[in-house]
């Protein structure tokens, strides 16, 4: 009878190892390399730093209110606006999170985040294709 016991406490501790203790140890930060968009189209795509002649008065917080960070962050026209909190590929650019918002005067038009105005300046004024990934 104790047998029966140990081997169902042994079970029971290994099921409580694979759920509480090994999620602990996987990279949780590992990116999906291939995503299938939502959508695609082709938009204008500019380049912003945090400055405020470029942002509002408060250019250390994006819509979200989180940390514009150069390499993740990029803005979108209120057109787009729900695409806030959600990814997109920016043809020859990458992945970004659309964390911000643009100006109301701006439509089909995203704005990438960049550290530095050297930076920003290299990619100028495009049109690209541009594929919502979803949230």
């Amino acid at each position: 009878m104790i047998h029966r016991y140990m081997i169902a406490l042994v079970i029971l501790l290994t099921q409580c190892y694979i759920i509480c203790i090994i999620p602990q140890y996987v990279n949780r930060n590992v990116t999906i390399e291939y995503q299938v968009p939502i959508y695609s189209f082709k938009v204008t795509v500019t380049a912003y730093t945090a400055r405020e002649c470029e942002t509002d008065e408060d250019p250390e917080h994006t819509a979200t209110m989180e940390q514009p960070i150069a390499g993740r962050t990029c803005a979108v026209s209120r057109d787009l606006m729900h695409w806030l909190g959600g990814r997109v590929y920016i043809e020859g650019i990458g992945v970004r999170w659309v964390n911000d918002l643009m100006n109301e005067r701006f439509s089909k038009r995203i704005d990438v985040f960049y550290g530095t105005v050297k930076e920003a300046k290299t990619l100028g004024k495009q049109t690209r294709t541009v594929s919502f990934l979803g949230r």
